[in-house]
C-alpha cells in the first residue's frame, strides 16, 4: 500500500481501474443471464458471450496503433465513455447485443492503453511489479464478489440497476484519469508492422506470446467443460460451478500477494514455465477428482501459480517493450488472448465428441503442463531481452526501463 500513498498519479489510475473493474465483473455474467431470461434461448446466451470476443479479433491491431499514436490518457477517457454508452444501450432488449459489442470494442482500446500508461505513471520496475500485483489482487477479489452479486440482482429483476452501476463506473473512471501524465501524441507515423516487428524480434515477448496463447486456449476449453464436469463427474449443479469459480478467485488472491517478490527475484522463464506446469498439475488433480472437496482444493491451488504467471507476463511486456510500440505490443497480446478464447471454445466440444469427457479433461490438463515445458524452451534465460539497444545490460531492469522511457 506504500505505492498508493506516495504516488498520487498511480493512486488515481488504480482507483479508476478498481471502479470500472467492479462494474465490469458485476455485469459479465449478468448480461448473458438476462439474455437467457428474456429469450429463453441457450443459443442467444452463447451469442451474448461470443459478441464480447469478436471485437478483439477485428479491432485490436488498430487499437494498438491508436494507443501509440494519440495521448494515452485521452484514449482511456474516450474508451471509458464509449463503454458507458454501450452499457446504457443494454437497457433496451433490442439493443443488448449492440451494447455488448460496443463495450467490448471500447475495451480493445482501454486495456492496452492502461497497460501502456502504467509504466509512465510508475517508472520504477520494482514499483511497477507492485502495481501489477495490486491490480490483479483487486481484480481477483472482484472475480469472487461481482458475478454472484450481479447474477443475484438479475434473478431478483434488478438488471437495470446492474447496467446503471456499470455505466456509472466507467464515467467515474474517465473522470479520475483526466490530467494524468501520458498526454503526448507521437510525431512519426505509427504502423502496425512496427509493433509486430518489435514482438517478433524480442525473444522474451515472442516466447510469451506463443506460450500464453497455448495456455489460454487450453484454459478456455477447460472452462467450457467446467459445467459438464461439475454435473456429470461431481454430481453437482450450477451451485458447484459457483464454488469452483470462487475457489479459483481465492487462489488468485493468494497468488497476487505472492507475485511481486517472485517476479523480481527470478527470471521470467523460471516463473512462467514452472507456474504453467503447476497450474496443469493442479488441473489434472482437480479434473480427475471424484469429490467436490478435492476438486475445490485443487482448483483453488491452481489460481496461485495462475495469478503469478498472469502478473509476470504483464510485467515483462511492460519492461521489455519500448514505450513507442508498447500500445501495439499490448494490443497484440490482447488479440492473441481473444483468439485463444475462441479457439478453446471451439476445441472443447470437438475434443469432447472425439474422446469423451474424462479423457478430454485429462488431455487438456496435460496440455497445460506441456506448455510449461515449452515455455522453458522458448523463453531466454536472462530477465530482459533488448534487441534495440546493445549498450543495455540484459539483466539490469532499471537501465532497461530508462532506455525504454527515452525511445
Amino acid at each position: 500500500m506504500g505505492l498508493l500513498r506516495r504516488n498520487r498519479a498511480y493512486r488515481r489510475l488504480y482507483v479508476a481501474g478498481a471502479v470500472d473493474g467492479f462494474g465490469s465483473w458485476l455485469l459479465v455474467f449478468a448480461a448473458p443471464l438476462h439474455v437467457y431470461a428474456v429469450t429463453g434461448s441457450a443459443m442467444s446466451t452463447g451469442l451474448a458471450l461470443a459478441v464480447q470476443a469478436v471485437p478483439a479479433l477485428l479491432v485490436a491491431p488498430w487499437a494498438g496503433v491508436a494507443v501509440d499514436r494519440w495521448p494515452r490518457v485521452r484514449i482511456i477517457v474516450l474508451a471509458n465513455l464509449a463503454s458507458a454508452a454501450g452499457v446504457a444501450l443494454m437497457l433496451s432488449p433490442d439493443l443488448i447485443f449492440v451494447g455488448l459489442f460496443v463495450e467490448a470494442a471500447a475495451g480493445c482500446f482501454l486495456r492496452p492503453a492502461l497497460r501502456a500508461l502504467t509504466p509512465t505513471v510508475v517508472p520504477d520496475p520494482a514499483d511497477l511489479a507492485t502495481a501489477n500485483a495490486l491490480t490483479t489482487f483487486t481484480d481477483s477479489a472482484y472475480r469472487m464478489i461481482g458475478p454472484p452479486l450481479g447474477t443475484a440482482l438479475v434473478a431478483a429483476g434488478w438488471f437495470p440497476a446492474v447496467v446503471a452501476a456499470d455505466a456509472l463506473s466507467y464515467v467515474v473512471a474517465a473522470a479520475l484519469v483526466v490530467g494524468l501524465p501520458g498526454g503526448r501524441s507521437a510525431g512519426a507515423r505509427v504502423l502496425i508492422r512496427d509493433g509486430v516487428r518489435a514482438l517478433a524480434r524480442t525473444p522474451v515477448l515472442r516466447g510469451l506470446a506463443v506460450a500464453s496463447s497455448l495456455y489460454w486456449t487450453a484454459n478456455a476449453a477447460l472452462t467450457v467443460l467446467l459445467i459438464p464436469f461439475a454435473v456429470d463427474r461431481l454430481g453437482g449443479s450450477g451451485q458447484v460451478v459457483g464454488w469452483l469459480i470462487a475457489a479459483l478467485g481465492l487462489g488468485y488472491l493468494t497468488g497476487s500477494a505472492l507475485a511481486r517478490p517472485l517476479i523480481l527475484r527470478y527470471a521470467t522463464r523460471t516463473v512462467v514455465s514452472l507456474g504453467y506446469a503447476l497450474v496443469g498439475v493442479c488441473f489434472l488433480v482437480a479434473f480427475t477428482a471424484g469429490s467436490v472437496p478435492r476438486a475445490l482444493v485443487a482448483v483453488g491451488l491452481s489460481g496461485v501459480p495462475g495469478a503469478v504467471c498472469q502478473i509476470a507476463v504483464g510485467h515483462r511486456i511492460q519492461v521489455s517493450t519500448p514505450d513507442a510500440v508498447l500500445g501495439r505490443v499490448a494490443a497484440g497480446f490482447h488479440l492473441t488472448d481473444a483468439l485463444a478464447a475462441v479457439t478453446g471454445a471451439l476445441l472443447a466440444p470437438l475434443l469432447l465428441g472425439m474422446a469423451g469427457l474424462p479423457l478430454a479433461l485429462v488431455l487438456l490438463s496435460l496440455t497445460v503442463v506441456a506448455v510449461g515445458l515449452l515455455a522453458m524452451a522458448l523463453l531466454p534465460a536472462g530477465a530482459v531481452s533488448w534487441p534495440w539497444r546493445h549498450d543495455v545490460d540484459p539483466g539490469d531492469e532499471h537501465t532497461a526501463r530508462a532506455g525504454n522511457a527515452v525511445r
